[in-house]
């Protein structure tokens, strides 16, 4: 079944879902308590080293975009693509329209077609409403707020939806100033009265740290050393935009999500690691810089089709890290030129679909790692031996059935002059691969911008891949298995 066609079967069954009336939410007996449903890594790892690392998408639905419209979209988009988690803001300031008044229409629906579509849901909850701070009528929403009053939202909240939302997720980005202008003691003491509500309103839900932009910073260290937040969550959650927000280069993912697990297992050892945002646009400023963070070089990159490139490399750099339990990307849709957003125009070209939901090359490479490796799988770098220039990254996960999928590409290129660089780009390597595996299996290419099968020069002889050639606007993805066993997601 093509993406189109699938978008639309799906689209068709929850445009029907968002006609039909919603239960109200929070009326009746709660469903019972059930054990949680999150993947934990700390949890369900066995030794043999085999997890499900989900990756899911993540989305904003303010109240002035016609979000129930959007929503249904969204999840249609969600379901074609193959992800089951949908992470997303609850906005505080938006919801609580008055002190004790509160407007839970848009949340009613989403949560109504979520159950709807299959899709968990990763609320987070956010931001301080303007008649809690009424003399700033700018920057109302990112003050810090009385814990106490912070609480009373989150109960209601919580027990409205009570059994429907595996976690909630206490903020986002905290040490970032666009979103938090209060200091670590002050966030301290929210974290403290929202993780006491959420207990007490849905002792099953898990409590989720605000999403940190900037790593193991200060911020975090005395978040979780100092004022011992991590006693508090169960999980530790981080953004990551390498490439575009920050200089950072994509191969950096790994050392930045271990600093922060060196981190967690001094001061919150029962807590899992999630990279609940990570992304990268396809935009670039007039000076060809991606923002004023960060920096290109080649003429291929922030361009649709290597943003696809960039996402499933990402996505195996979070793999590999064996330390996250769940990753969602941000984000499902691009925005229109003219709505306004936080940040930069990045913000508007983050998204797997272009404006009008189309599907982009982003799409396609999602998919694919789901069929691929959003199952049971381990890494097995250890067992291959790696031939090739010091260029190259290369990384091998082997599944439960014995198929092997291998990932090679060309690290990024630092910074060399312009940093609106538009240059061609003249590396190239050839890398061989001696692998785990039986004889009698067969090699499958994949394009990572369409999805499909790939003719490649690579060629399997027993245990040795070879002629696996390498670019900097590509990224080499192959499944080993026996032969005439189709792929995950592909058999009908």
């Amino acid at each position: 079944m093509t993406p189109v066609r699938t978008i639309a079967s799906v689209l068709a069954l929850l445009l029907a879902c968002a006609r039909a009336p919603v239960p109200p939410a929070g009326t009746g007996a709660p469903p019972a308590a059930a054990a949680n449903p999150l993947p934990s890594r700390q949890r369900d790892q066995g030794p043999d080293g085999f997890f499900l690392q989900p990756a899911g998408l993540a989305d904003d639905y303010p109240e002035e975009s016609g979000p129930v419209e959007k929503m249904t979209r969204d999840l249609a988009l969600v379901r074609a693509v193959g992800a089951r988690h949908l992470r997303f803001a609850v906005g505080w300031d938006s919801t609580e329209v008055e002190p004790g008044k509160y407007d839970w229409s848009a949340w009613d629906a989403l949560f109504g077609l979520l159950r709807e579509a299959g899709v968990t849901p990763l609320p987070y909850v956010c931001y301080t409403p303007r008649w809690l701070t009424p003399s700033d009528p700018k920057d109302f929403w990112r003050r810090p707020a009385d814990p106490r009053r912070f609480a009373r939202f989150v109960s209601a909240l919580v027990e409205r939806y009570r059994g429907q939302a595996p976690s909630w997720e206490l903020w986002n980005e905290p040490d970032n100033e666009l979103y938090w202008l209060g200091t670590a003691e002050q966030f301290a003491r929210l974290v403290e009265a929202g993780a006491r509500a959420v207990r007490t309103a849905d002792p099953a839900a898990r409590v989720v740290l605000g999403g940190m932009s900037k790593g193991r910073s200060p911020f975090l260290e005395e978040l979780l050393g100092t004022r011992q937040v991590g006693r508090l969550v169960d999980v530790i959650s981080l953004h990551g935009y390498l490439e575009t927000w920050d200089a950072g280069r994509a191969e950096e993912y790994p050392a930045r999500i271990e600093a922060v697990a060196r981190l967690a297992r001094e001061t919150a050892p029962q807590a899992d690691l999630w990279m609940a945002e990570f992304g990268y646009g396809d935009w670039r400023m007039p000076d060809g810089r991606p923002s004023q963070w960060s920096y290109a070089v080649h003429e291929y990159e922030h361009t649709g089709r290597f943003q696809a490139v960039a996402l499933f490399r990402a996505h195996v750099l979070a793999l590999a890290s064996q330390r996250l339990s769940l990753t969602t990307w941000y984000r499902i849709d691009d925005l229109p030129p003219a709505e306004g957003v936080i940040g930069d125009e990045n913000n508007k070209h983050l998204g797997i679909a272009d404006v009008q939901g189309r599907p982009k090359p982003a799409f396609n490479a999602l998919r694919l790692y789901g069929q691929l490796l959003a199952r049971p799988v381990r890494l097995a770098d250890a067992r291959a031996q790696v031939h090739g220039g010091g260029q190259s990254i290369v990384h091998v996960f082997e599944a439960r059935s014995g198929e092997l999928i291998v990932t090679a590409w060309l690290r990024s290129a630092p910074l060399a002059g312009d940093p609106g660089g538009r240059a061609e780009d003249p590396r190239e390597d050839f890398v061989a691969v001696r692998l785990p595996v039986p004889p009698g299996m067969e090699l499958t290419a994949f394009d990572v911008t369409t999805g499909e099968p790939v003719r490649t020069e690579a060629v399997l002889d027993g245990a040795l891949l070879s002629g696996i050639q390498l670019r900097g606007d590509s990224i080499f993805v192959a499944r080993i298995a026996p032969k005439g066993v189709p792929p995950p997601g592909r058999a009908r």
